[in-house]
């Protein structure tokens, strides 16, 4: 730009030319020769001056420095000349002939004539331009110049033979320089006063001489390059210079000079490798170690090549930052943007674009702050009501739930007449409702069930640490992710580094360094994480990972096995689990809601519904049946990830966005009853806070179990919320629960499908719970210090009743207990014979819930066989009076006859009996005089017992009775109807 602020215009246009060849060296040999092709200077001058614009827009950082180091080297060459240029005018006519021999032999090695031929008139006039600038450029000079003024004597005349006897006789003296280039290698100093010397030399060199030299160095262009430039007037080879330079590396013969140009730009990439340090936290910089300080840092050159943030403009950062998205970079996405908004505070845009891509990276104390900065903006006109949305999941995930709830609330009131926010809007009414949640388990003094451990850093590193799950008693397998450096494949970012399978011994109570499992899960350019084994422990599910261009993982499960103590490399299951085009994760053995052995994941293969939970039946020879979901019980529009299954429980957890949560995803558990699955229980906290939670690996047999969560207190360096830690879970009171399988004690213990189990509290007496077993199972909690009855009931079977205890435990305890039933044959049906007993609560003369299902049972019974008679006898404890005692059971016979002969069976064959405490099952109280609650329980019964066999002729008399007392009942109804209305009649005339 110096040159350009010169008077003289024509000096003006012939250095513009000048530097325009300099300018479009990068450009093909095409576009100098059209620019040649144009005999009309000032067109010429235009063309220039539009091609220089727009090579200026694009290629002006990069070739600014080499620019400015040319153009200072054509005007030390042009002020070398300045000297000569009074001798060169007084023979003109000598030069012209010398030029023409020196023209035709240029001829035979370049077409281009006419061209050099201009040029030597450029010279002149820049020489002329220099006299009065000369020393501003020289400091640069000094610097830059022995870059491109060491080669010019050495490095051209020395592959020739003949150049070196012309270079000896015309600068006997710059042998000197030949030292002089070796120290320009590493110090600078010296090389400057010798190119000093070096111009005086070459003034006092006679131009017939230097031009002799140039057409035998035009035969190998690039090694002319540097003397050509060094000479007095040789404008022919400026352009070959122009043409080829820069390719600097391939034509220079010294390795020395090659290495300096290609490490003078290095120290560009420093601010891309300082980023994850700028982003650490002050109390977690201790954790900055070597392998962690490249954290997220592109490895490739074309990343390095990325200028500063703070060296450029803010549209510059702008348009980085946005390319940075695109190719998945995220955090240096993040570095470019902010250093925008610093530069433009108040581009509204920038604020967003920040505030999204913080919440990407799970960073909410950054996206809140943005977030704040958009609704602050918006504060009148509400054009950004979404920002109002986000703003409260940040206080959301942040815990600060009523801010949150306020901001939801907000939301659906700026959008309630707007359609087009319908579904945002109903997300919003369940997020404040999951702040209540989070309010309400906030505020609970009550000693939570569970507890949560952060696990050391035996196990913890400081990017994710994930999939936990016990192989046996005491060893954990799970997934580690040290390191996210990344490369550069196709403008695309992706991991360098890929996440493994690490494994842990316990240790007392706690674990050893984690190793990584030896074999082929973890060999390959691909991530391995989730492991999930079967019961004998030598078969383990596990998924294997691939990343898109945007860093999303498409994961598919594979499944290896045991040998020798290593894994095998795993084989890819087929189709009926992996998708094609989707991924499937999260591996889980368990067994689905009709007790069948499965293999649980989860897949994103329903678009419009997010990730779901799927099963596969697991086949006898080891193959996978075809998938199916596990049903909208479970499934929402949310996500459902990471299932995970308790065996002794026969409890299924999950973790799930799509319900009301106190933070992003939280944990779940199901139990399956009559064969379905009952709707999901939130596990509260500790095992759910304000952000992510999953994972969560229960084991009742172990006592502790597994869940992984991003919330405060963890290893990320990023932030506080970045990353994804392994936490232990315990109990922190007293659990217990009764389980076992209902059986056929006839036929080899063989399991009884859809019993009915009921559980009764004997302590309280009254009914519990019920379901029907599956497959024979059952399951219940229960409390502590309390004593229960487990009765159960199957049509041909007679009933059964166990009892079970918690009094004076005290460690946690599951017990088991099977129900061995007896069936009841049909030819044993005789006077005398119990068809039935149904159970009463303390002092209740109404039915409980499992009640109905006995007396259907008798109900069948009588339809099936129309010759008996039944009597309901009722029975109470000895709690109370006789008399007391006497009319409640009288009660309870009235209250099950009601009911069964409500199903049409006559009345006639049934008989009601009152016995009240007479006649006990059971002891009432121990033989000490203590109360037997467990006996009391049995003694509050009615008992349908066979009491009369009859004949056919007895049976239709019964039917033709019944037939006409109900006869008599209807004419009885309506004559006392008549009776009732007619007194009325009477009352209202009197009045």
């Amino acid at each position: 730009m110096f040159i350009l602020t010169h008077e003289n215009e024509t000096r003006f246009k012939k250095i513009f030319n000048k530097a325009l060849f300099i300018y479009f060296r990068p450009l093909n040999e095409q576009a100098t020769i059209l620019h040649h092709s144009i005999p009309d200077m000032k067109s010429k001058f235009l063309f220039s001056l539009a091609l220089l614009c727009v090579l200026s827009f694009v290629n002006i950082h990069q070739l600014r420095a080499q620019t400015k180091e040319e153009l200072q080297e054509l005007l030390n060459s042009e002020t070398r000349t300045k000297a000569k240029s009074d001798k060169w005018e007084k023979k003109k006519k000598k030069k012209t002939e010398t030029v023409t021999p020196q023209v035709t032999e240029e001829k035979k090695t370049e077409t281009k004539v006419t061209e050099k031929k201009e040029t030597p008139k450029k010279a002149e006039t820049i020489v002329e331009k220099k006299e009065e600038p000369k020393p501003e450029p020289k400091k640069e000079v000094v610097k830059e110049e022995p870059k491109h003024t060491e080669p010019v004597a050495v490095k051209k005349e020395e592959p020739k033979a003949e150049p070196k006897k012309e270079a000896k006789k015309e600068e006997p003296k710059k042998e000197q320089p030949k030292p002089a280039e070796a120290k320009k290698e590493e110090p600078k100093a010296e090389p400057k006063k010798e190119a000093k010397k070096e111009e005086v030399k070459k003034e006092q060199a006679k131009p017939a001489e230097a031009k002799k030299e140039e057409p035998k160095k035009e035969t190998k262009k690039e090694e002319a390059k540097p003397s050509q430039q060094s000479s007095a007037k040789t404008e022919e080879p400026k352009k070959e210079a122009v043409k080829v330079e820069p390719k600097k590396e391939e034509p220079k013969p010294a390795p020395v000079v090659v290495e300096q140009k290609r490490e003078e730009p290095k120290p560009i990439t420093q601010p891309t490798t300082s980023i994850p340090t700028e982003n650490l936290q002050p109390e977690r910089a201790r954790e900055a170690n070597a392998p962690l300080i490249s954290l997220a840092q592109p490895a490739d050159e074309k990343l390095k090549e990325i200028p500063e943030p703070s060296k450029v403009g803010w549209r510059k950062d702008k348009r980085l930052g946005k390319k940075l998205f695109a190719q998945g970079s995220i955090n240096n996405s993040i570095r470019y943007y902010n250093e925008a908004l610093s530069k433009k505070s108040k581009k509204t845009f920038l604020n967003q674009n920040l505030a999204d891509e913080y919440m990407l990276v799970r960073d909410y104390v950054a996206a809140n702050g943005h977030y704040q900065n958009l609704v602050t903006a918006d504060s009148v006109k509400h054009k950004n009501v979404v920002a109002i949305y986000q703003l409260g999941l940040t206080e959301k995930y942040l815990g600060n739930y009523e801010k949150a709830k306020e901001d939801f609330q907000k939301f659906s009131k700026l959008t309630k007449d707007d359609d087009k926010f319908d579904a945002l809007r109903k997300n919003a009414t369940r997020e404040a409702q999951g702040c209540d949640l989070g309010i309400s388990l906030r505020n609970n003094k009550d000693l939570p069930e569970f507890k949560t451990t952060h696990l050391t850093e035996n196990i913890n590193q400081p990017l994710t640490d994930f999939s936990p799950v016990l192989r046996g008693n005491n060893t954990l397998y799970y997934g580690s992710w040290n390191s996210d450096r990344t490369v550069v494949v196709n403008k695309h970012e992706k991991y360098a580094d890929y996440s493994h399978i690490y494994f842990a011994k316990k240790n007392g109570a706690a674990w050893t360094k984690g190793e990584m499992v030896a074999g082929g899960v973890n060999e390959g350019n691909f991530h391995s994480g989730n492991p999930a084994f079967t019961a004998d422990g030598n078969t383990m599910y596990y998924t294997q990972c691939n990343q898109d261009d945007l860093q999303r993982m498409r994961c598919n499960i594979y499944k290896s096995n045991l040998q020798n103590g290593e894994w095998l490399v795993g084989e890819k299951l087929d189709a009926n689990v992996n998708a094609e085009g989707f991924t499937s994760t999260h591996p889980a053995i368990g067994k689905n809601e009709t007790g069948e052995d499965v293999l649980y994941f989860s897949s994103d293969r329903n678009p419009e519904k997010g990730m779901d939970l799927f099963y596969a039946k697991l086949n006898a020879d080891g193959s996978v049946a075809k998938s199916r979901s596990v049903g909208p019980t479970i499934n929402t529009k949310g996500d459902e990830v990471t299932p995970s299954y308790d065996f002794k429980t026969r409890t299924l957890y999950f973790s799930s966005n799509g319900r009301v949560n106190i933070g992003g995803l939280d944990v779940y558990k199901t139990n399956a009853a009559g064969g379905e699955w009952v709707e999901p229980q939130h596990l509260g906290a500790p095992i759910n806070s304000s952000v992510d939670d999953m994972y969560y690996n229960w084991s009742e047999k172990n006592g502790f179990g597994f869940v992984v969560s991003n919330r405060e207190g963890g290893l990320g360096l990023k932030s506080a919320t970045c990353c994804d830690d392994i936490y232990q879970v315990e109990k922190t009171r007293l659990f217990f629960a009764v389980r076992g399988t209902v059986q056929n004690a006839d036929e080899n213990f063989k399991p009884i499908d859809n019993a009915l189990v009921t559980l009764y509290n004997v302590s309280e007496g009254k009914e519990l719970k019920n379901n029907y077993a599956t497959n024979g199972n059952y399951f219940f909690d229960l409390e502590k210090e309390h004593e229960y009855q487990i009765i159960t009931r199957k049509k041909g079977f007679e009933d059964l009743m166990q009892g079970v205890s918690t009094l004076g435990k005290t460690i946690s305890d599951t017990v088991t207990l099977d129900l061995p039933m007896k069936m009841i044959p049909a030819p044993l049906w005789s006077v005398g014979s119990k068809v039935g007993t149904v159970y009463w609560e303390f002092n209740k003369d109404y039915l409980t819930d499992g009640a109905p299902d006995t007396l259907n049972k008798v109900v069948s019974f009588m339809n099936e066989f129309p010759n008996f008679v039944l009597e309901i006898g009722s029975h109470t404890d000895a709690k109370g009076t006789d008399e007391y005692n006497l009319k409640l059971s009288q009660r309870r016979s009235d209250a099950v006859l009601k009911y069964v002969s409500s199903k049409n069976i006559a009345k006639s064959r049934l008989q009601s009996k009152a016995y009240g405490e007479s006649k006990p099952v059971e002891l009432n109280e121990d033989p000490a005089g203590t109360d037997n609650p467990s006996g009391r329980t049995k003694n509050r019964r009615t008992e349908f017992v066979i009491v009369q066999e009859m004949t056919p002729a007895q049976i239709e008399e019964a039917a033709k009775a019944e037939a006409d007392a109900k006869l008599k009942g209807k004419k009885g109804a309506k004559t006392s109807a008549v009776k009732n209305t007619k007194p009325a009649e009477k009352k209202t005339e009197k009045k």
